[in-house]
């Protein structure tokens, strides 16, 4: 019998399960979870009363595969007040189910067997399972922190309630290494940005010479994964930072995902785009048309109402405003716990990275407590917080291509209450 070689290549990534794994780990020892993404507070109510309306009116037909004509419209307009983005909604924009399903869909339409994906690590985990899927091969860049700093550096920086970003917080491209893995075979480049772990935003001056690099290499399709685009933080405003889509000599090869679920701070809402030049969304819509066919009508036309009526951008600028100060709050928290944690200040997203290099951890958390294999310090590390201090966290080396790397760094979530974030606080003390 011919082995299921599509689970055999999966199978590295079943750590991936680890949210479910640590979600139950935090039930189970009623922890306070710090470690998945998602918001623990309501979405807006204008989004519950249009989804209320729009269930009450809709035909619960098919759409089009690209998405509702009303979507399409409404989030045309929407990048383009906001991003200077001008789309042709018959075009160069697509809907789906979630961005996750977006990139799902770009891997299927651009991507074949053997091509080659840089990732900038930390990489989000989801980028590699869906590269292998395509029989593509996934190649780790990895960024680095220009120093570790010290509890004392960070609180010297507190002042009027906001630790100030500074170049002590930055984490650096190797340009030369970049170049050394771009060849024939490299296909795609994801910038992800604000970047999911570690809160990076990617300047005009890195961005420049990432459009000098990829002169030599005309062949090479960047994925900007935008999902955080609303949370960026400092003298940066939402939808507006330095972006692949919108750079003048990158902006003809990028193909921009963004996500109106993490926009409403409502992450199963399941609404995502695609935006780009006609080349690439044309397979794009080739492979919606044979993954998911359409979105459910009711989000999507509630999902339109609700960028209608949120295109003064007030709703984001509270919100970017609420995650600056949620960020804060962890942060201060976790270089007053008694851990000896090196930390950043990120930039924007929903989390923010700790270097746990000199944290002492009990031997027995570094064995699998189900077969016994050796466990990475990450993953020891959050084992010991979920089952003796009552906080989870998430393991980063599964956002390494280099997992040994990776075992230096564990990731927080700051998308969360005052209270959930004062509690965790007050544990880690």
């Amino acid at each position: 019998m011919q082995d299921n070689i599509i689970a055999d290549r999966m199978a590295p990534y079943l750590q991936l399960q680890m949210y479910a794994k640590f979600t139950q780990l935090a039930v189970k020892n009623s922890c306070v979870n710090m470690g998945q993404g998602f918001p623990n507070f309501p979405p807006p109510q204008f989004l519950r009363q249009a989804i209320a309306e729009e269930a009450l009116t809709e035909t619960l037909q098919y759409t089009i595969t690209a998405g509702h004509p009303r979507l399409l419209k409404a989030a045309s307009e929407f990048f383009d007040k906001h991003m200077g983005v001008k789309v042709d909604i018959a075009k160069e924009i697509v809907a789906s189910s979630g961005a996750q399903s977006v990139l799902a869909c770009i891997f299927q339409a651009l991507l074949n067997p053997n091509d080659e994906v840089i990732c900038f690590d930390p990489a989000f985990d989801f980028y590699r399972p869906l590269i292998e899927f395509q029989g593509a091969k996934h190649v780790g860049v990895p960024l680095r922190p220009s120093q570790l700093n010290s509890k004392a550096s960070i609180l010297n920086r507190f002042e009027n309630g906001k630790i100030k970003f500074s170049k002590e917080d930055e984490w650096h491209l190797d340009y030369d290494y970049l170049e050394q893995k771009l060849n024939d075979k490299t296909k795609m480049i994801i910038v992800n940005s604000p970047q999911n772990p570690i809160g990076k935003v990617f300047s005009v001056e890195e961005l420049d010479r990432l459009a000098e690099i990829l002169e030599k290499h005309p062949q090479v399709i960047v994925c900007e994964d935008a999902a955080y685009h609303h949370v960026v933080f400092g003298d940066y405003q939402p939808f507006s930072y330095p972006r692949c889509i919108t750079h003048p000599k990158l902006k003809s090869k990028t193909v921009c995902v963004t996500s109106a679920g993490k926009m409403f701070s409502a992450t199963g809402l399941r609404v995502g785009f695609a935006i780009g030049d006609e080349k690439y969304i044309k397979g794009i819509k080739s492979a919606q048309t044979y993954h998911n066919f359409c979105l459910n009508p009711i989000l999507q036309t509630a999902t339109a109402k609700c960028l209608e009526q949120t295109i003064d951008g007030q709703y984001f600028t509270e919100i970017r405003d609420l995650y600056e100060e949620q960020s804060t709050m962890l942060l201060k928290g976790l270089i007053e716990s008694r851990l000896n944690l090196h930390c950043w200040v990120p930039q924007g997203g929903y989390f923010l990275v700790t270097d746990i290099t000199d944290v002492e951890i009990p031997e027995k958390y570094f064995k699998d407590d189900q077969d016994g294999h050796q466990l990475t310090k990450d993953f020891a590390f959050a084992y010991y917080m979920a089952n003796e201090i009552g906080v989870v966290c998430i393991p980063c080396s599964p956002y390494f291509e280099n997992k040994e790397l990776g075992s230096r760094f564990v990731r927080w979530a700051f998308c969360k209450t005052t209270e959930t974030i004062q509690d965790a606080c007050n544990r880690l003390k």
